[in-house]
């Protein structure tokens, strides 16, 4: 222990020797000295600058010069980016102002959380000066976390910030002012969704190892607040209903009665759509309706705590959630109501006069002098003018009304000044993105040619056409088309960006459908081949109920002429079961006795041409004409089909046998007018069609059938949602005494009309008479009571339903798309009547009412099974239908999914009805009939042999059956789910 204090000893003495035997060395070493310094807390964002020079120090500084500049620190930001950000330079004089300005202009990047400036002596030069950066960069983002959001979705959040352009993301650098901002929008988008007490605190975890950090906003969403009581004050001319009513953001789902509205949910707060509501809605109400100057005051707000049921429907059990609301009280000042005065139109340049006639203008205003004045009818003008100048090539037409109210008259004047600007000429319209499509099978559809007036309207049609061909993804005008201005030449360069559909597609098909059974299809389409728009299509479907085979080919364009034409071959076997697709289809008994409903076997083979022509040139109304043969075989299977075709008159068709060698030749002229913006999809657009059918150019069937469609769609909250009208009539029609082949006639029901009922039964019933052997049995005393059997020829009465000859039904739907366009939920209502206009159709033919009744006046004489059923039995040649299912009116409402799958192309679908017009009841025949003179005969053969066998054996089952009718249980379901791969319209 001693000896190591001793070498401590010396060792201090020896360092003390050393120092004051040099003494220059020591002063001749290097100082170093900090200037200025900065940090940033990278939460809050407020920074700390401090300066550490005197006086003294700058006075003695001009001696110097700047040997070198270094940065310590950096790894992101190269040093040569620095050194372009500063003003000092390797050899300029060393001043200490110009450092602070280089420190500043460092400080000011945002690239460092932490910066030193330090200034050292240089070792090897007198009077130079090294100047140090010490930087600490900022940390980036690797990861952001929103930890205890829950009322609204991290995409949610991304879209707000890209809406609002915060600027943060992930791998970005810390920004403690972009933070700020997020955290804001935050707070804003929870406040739209019923969180207005939210809290959000950012916090920060840094990356070991790393400069690095995981950003986390820190979310106490607190209580929902939802809209509470809505009251008004100086309200007179609207009650409170009607201004509700139009709060589109605040006014609580309800009920609409037509003296009050049943509330059912009330909607989240949110203090910027309520400010939209009273200026939107409320004031607007006033303002078109004459209160010009009606005012809406700042809304009285009370916050109230609220307690509801947790499911927002009273179950046991389930006790009850706490939450908060928000009464408004809404003062307003009507004022007077104003009329509509003079309207001046004036140009806005008063050295140039308008380019069209005023007359015509002013004959385009909604409101007339007198008129109350409305400020929502004279916005919609002012849209009407653009759209009128727009059609004669003045894109940038500006309109702008100027108002003199005479307080005394209560009048409104308005002068509208229009400022026309330029009138614009297409000098080029090009096409990006159609890789396959030909230009010209784009231009042909274009209803603008270049060096022509730019039409707006016309460019928007054109728009719609190219959308029709189904060629190209769905192309927006607004948005697909660049315009590019010329001002000096008034001149515009139109370039239509496109993005093409794949030309050939493989469709897979299958499922369960009313009409074709469970079944799996496949399609092979080539749209739009070689770029020219023609389309071939080839396709097969096999199923339970049908089986089919086509081929199809169109050229929208023959000769580059706007002649649509075109041509398909087909070969078709339907199994027309009405109870086997009940069966498929519900998994039960159909509601109809399977014996009285049609069943039979139809295989059709044939092919149709058609051609179609625009009425005018780029017209949306065409005229087409359509010619097919078809070759139909008819295989019945019940007594109902046999009779149906075989009785009536309908055996005329192929005069031996009404089953084999239907052959249809048919004609078909029709007109069409279609504005539908998609196939599939549609939000928007109507059609008409009407077409007419004329059968016997040719071939064995004589008839005409009128058909008349259409359709229509609008868009509506925002263009989110989609209503669909579709109306249907057709009617049909034998010449030349022939009649209507059973197959071409009317059965409503099903998925393609009238959803609720099932497949093709609602029709007119009528019973067909039929001669049919009834067995007696009797115990024959003679033979000690052995059983003896007879027959008797009895005319029954089977039904049948015919099909009618007159149809009409109509759908309404509204659409909803929950996922895209890819699930949707609809509404609908559907209704529709089927019946027999002309009841001379519905006659037996003469051999058949020969074959019952006779003919002596023949040659040969036909001698008859029931000669006096006509006088006795009430036996017609006119068949009677039955009461109450004649034109009977039918409905159905409901709700349905459809889920479009993109691969198997097919819009599947399930759907629920409720049937509000059926038929339920039981439809009873004419009794049967039997010969008087079998009768007679019968008492005197029994009577001759034991007086007692006829009253007591044989007369109670003569009597059993002339009093038990035929009897058809008509009965129509009340509510029908199903599963189908269609839509109805």
């Amino acid at each position: 222990m001693t000896r190591i204090i001793a070498v401590v000893f010396l060792l201090t003495i020896a360092s003390r020797g050393a120092a004051q035997e040099n003494p220059q060395a020591e002063a001749s070493a290097p100082s170093r000295r900090l200037l200025f310094s900065a940090s940033i807390d990278l939460l809050t964002g407020k920074d700390v600058i401090e300066e550490h020079t005197s006086a003294e120090q700058q006075a003695a500084q001009q001696q110097f010069v700047i040997e070198r500049i270094d940065f310590i620190g950096n790894r992101r930001v190269r040093s040569d980016t620095l050194s372009a950000r500063i003003f000092s330079r390797k050899g300029d004089p060393y001043n200490e102002e110009t450092l602070r300005r280089d420190f500043q202009a460092l400080w000011n990047t945002q690239f460092f959380e932490d910066v030193k400036l330090r200034v050292e002596d240089s070792a090897t030069r007198p009077d130079g000066k090294i100047i140090i950066f010490e930087v600490k960069e900022r940390p980036q983002i690797r990861r952001i976390r929103y930890d205890g959001a829950h009322s609204v979705s991290e995409s949610d959040i991304l879209d707000r910030f890209k809406e609002r352009k915060v600027g943060l993301s992930v791998e970005s650098q810390f920004d403690p002012t972009k933070i700020k901002k997020a955290e804001v929008v935050l707070k804003e988008l929870l406040g739209e969704h019923g969180r207005q007490f939210a809290k959000v605190t950012p916090q920060y975890e840094r990356i070991a190892s790393s400069n690095a950090v995981i950003l986390v906003f820190k979310i106490e969403e607190g209580p929902k607040v939802k809209v509470g009581k809505i009251k008004f004050t100086g309200n007179h001319a609207f009650s409170d209903r009607k201004l509700i009513r139009a709060m589109r953001h605040d006014r609580p789902y309800s009920i609409p009665l037509y003296f009050w509205d049943i509330a059912v949910l009330t909607k989240t707060y949110d203090r910027q759509k309520l400010s939209e509501d009273l200026e939107v809605g409320v004031r607007e109400l006033y303002r078109s309706n004459g209160y010009f100057k009606a005012t809406v005051g700042e809304p009285i707000l009370e916050n109230i705590d609220t307690e509801s049921p947790r499911l927002g429907v009273p179950v046991p059990l389930m006790g009850h959630s706490h939450g908060k609301a928000v009464n408004i009280t809404i003062p307003i000042e009507e004022g007077d109501r104003y009329h509509m005065g003079t309207l001046k139109i004036v140009s806005a340049d008063p050295d140039k006069a308008l380019s069209l006639k005023v007359d015509a203008l002013k004959a385009a205003f909604p409101l007339k002098q007198g008129d109350i004045f409305s400020t929502e009818k004279v916005r919609k003008a002012l849209e009407t003018y653009g759209k009128i100048y727009g059609e004669y090539g003045f894109i940038d037409f500006t309109p702008e009304p100027e108002t003199e109210i005479d307080e005394e008259k209560k009048i409104i004047s308005l002068t509208l000044k229009f400022d026309e600007q330029k009138q614009y000429y297409v000098r080029r319209i090009d096409f990006v993105g159609n890789t396959t499509t030909r230009d010209k099978v784009i231009r042909r559809d274009l209803m603008i040619d270049e060096g022509q007036l730019f039409n707006k309207r016309l460019w928007e049609n054109s728009i719609l056409r190219l959308n029709q061909l189904d060629y190209f993804d769905k192309i927006e005008a607004d948005k697909a088309a660049e315009i590019k201005r010329n001002n000096k030449d008034g001149t515009v360069d139109i370039t239509l960006k496109l993005k093409e559909k794949g030309k050939q597609s493989i469709g897979l098909q299958g499922g369960v459908s009313g009409l074709a059974g469970s079944f799996i299809g496949l399609t092979y389409q080539t749209n739009n081949f070689l770029g020219l728009g023609e389309t071939m299509t080839f396709s097969a479907q096999f199923g339970s109920l049908t089986r089919s085979f086509m081929f199809g080919f169109t050229e929208p364009y023959l000769f580059d002429r706007p002649i649509s034409t075109g041509f398909t071959i087909f070969d078709t076997r339907y199994n027309f079961n009405q109870a086997k697709q009940e069966a498929i289809l519900l998994q039960q008994s159909v509601s109809i006795n399977p014996q009285y409903v049609q069943n039979y076997t139809q295989n059709s083979t044939g092919f149709t041409i058609f051609a179609q022509h625009p009425l005018r040139r780029l017209s949306f109304a065409r005229f087409g004409i359509t010619y097919g043969l078809t070759r139909t075989n008819i295989t019945s299977f019940n007594a109902a089909s046999t009779l149906l075709f075989e009785s009536l008159q309908f055996r005329s068709l192929t005069g031996p046998s009404a089953l084999n060698g239907i052959v249809s030749s048919t004609i078909t002229p029709s007109i069409s007018y279609n504005t539908v913006n998609h196939p599939i999809n549609p939000t928007g657009g109507k059609s008409f069609f009407y077409s007419v059918g004329l059968s016997g150019l040719g071939g064995n069937v004589n008839s005409i059938t009128n058909v008349f469609d259409t359709k229509y769609f609008r868009s509506v909250r925002k263009h989110r949602n989609v209503i669909g009208l579709h109306f249907s009539v057709a009617q049909t029609t034998g010449y030349g005494g022939k009649e209507v082949p059973p197959f071409s006639r009317f059965y409503m029901g099903g998925e393609s009309d009238i959803r609720g009922f099932d497949i093709r039964s609602i029709s007119p019933v009528t019973f067909i008479p039929e001669a049919t052997a009834q067995t007696i049995s009797y115990h024959d005393p003679t033979s000690g009571g052995a059983v003896r059997a007879f027959t008797i020829p009895v005319l029954a009465y089977v039904a049948t339903l015919p099909g009618g000859d007159l149809q009409s039904y109509a759908n309404f739907e509204y659409r909803i798309p929950l996922v895209s366009s890819y699930v949707t939920m609809g509404f609908f209502v559907d209704g529709g009547t089927d019946g027999i206009l002309r009841r001379s159709a519905l006659q037996l033919n003469q051999a058949g009412f020969d074959s019952l009744v006779g003919n002596p006046n023949s040659q040969p004489p036909i001698v008859g099974q029931f000669p006096h059923a006509p006088e006795l039995g009430g036996l017609t040649q006119q068949l009677a239908i039955a009461p109450g299912t004649n034109f009977r009116m039918r409905a159905s409402t409901g709700v349905e999914f459809v889920v479009q799958l993109p691969i198997i192309q097919a819009p599947f679908r399930i759907y629920y009805a409720y049937n509000v017009h059926r038929l339920y009841q039981e439809l009873v025949a004419k009794q049967p009939f039997i010969e008087p003179t079998e009768i007679t005969y019968l008492k005197g053969i029994f009577n001759s042999v034991d007086p007692t066998i006829y009253p007591v054996q044989i007369k109670p089952q003569l009597d059993f059956i002339l009093n038990n009718p035929g009897r058809l249980n008509y009965f129509e379901p009340k509510t029908t789910f199903r599963f189908t791969v269609s839509r109805t319209f």
